[in-house]
């Protein structure tokens, strides 16, 4: 059965609005590469919200041929161009980009869909919004994150919180419906200070 794993990248105090790439938060081609090199041969399906599939469209089919750009961003290019990009959106009338195509149904419906079909990894890109909901319904086998070691204090949080400081102090415990729990798999710094952190999804009632 095909995987799902989940790429994303947030602040210290955990937020996620990543498609805008602020320049102080830009990886290195050497940081960047590494956290995405090891899994892009075995990845070929991405799933991408309306708003980041026209960032990227706009964007990524041209680095390819882009004279100034780092040849990890041009293998970037490449890699986004043949790829199948799954685009859940209601309002979006057609999918310029080669190989993409857009899904309007459940997203519980049309990942549960290509699991039993052909193929090889699945990975969500884009921002919070689409990955909360893939969360939300326990949808993601790995999950990556690159944390940039500064504290924003504005923008869309990465995971979805649901505050309420009238509620009691008590543990939520395994199993509960809100939980989601994760092994580790590996944790490492680059040179540039981002911490890589690698998840392994904990299955319910294992």
């Amino acid at each position: 059965m095909r995987k799902v794993f989940a790429f994303q990248f947030m602040s210290i105090d955990g937020i996620g609005e990543f498609v805008a790439y602020p320049d102080d938060w830009s990886s290195g081609p050497d940081e960047g590469n590494a956290l995405w090199a090891p899994y892009m041969p075995e990845i070929d399906t991405l799933f991408l919200g309306r708003r980041t599939f026209e960032i990227f469209a706009e964007y990524w089919p041209r680095q390819k041929d882009e004279a100034s750009a780092s040849e990890w961003t041009k293998e970037f290019s490449r890699f986004y161009d043949r790829v199948e990009k799954v685009v859940f959106s209601k309002s979006l009338r057609n999918g310029v980009w080669p190989n993409s195509r857009i899904a309007r149904g459940p997203i519980e419906a049309e990942v549960a869909r290509l699991r039993e079909t052909p193929g090889g990894t699945m990975a969500v890109v884009g921002g919070p919004r689409l990955f909360q909901s893939f969360l939300a319904a326990d949808l993601i086998d790995d999950m990556f994150l690159g944390v940039f070691p500064s504290i924003v204090q504005h923008g869309k949080p990465l995971f979805r919180l649901q505050l309420d400081p009238d509620a009691p102090a008590a543990p939520v415990l395994v199993g509960a419906p809100d939980r989601h729990d994760f092994r580790a798999v590996d944790a490492r710094a680059t040179a540039s200070g981002e911490v890589f952190l690698h998840y392994r999804r904990v299955p319910k009632g294992a």
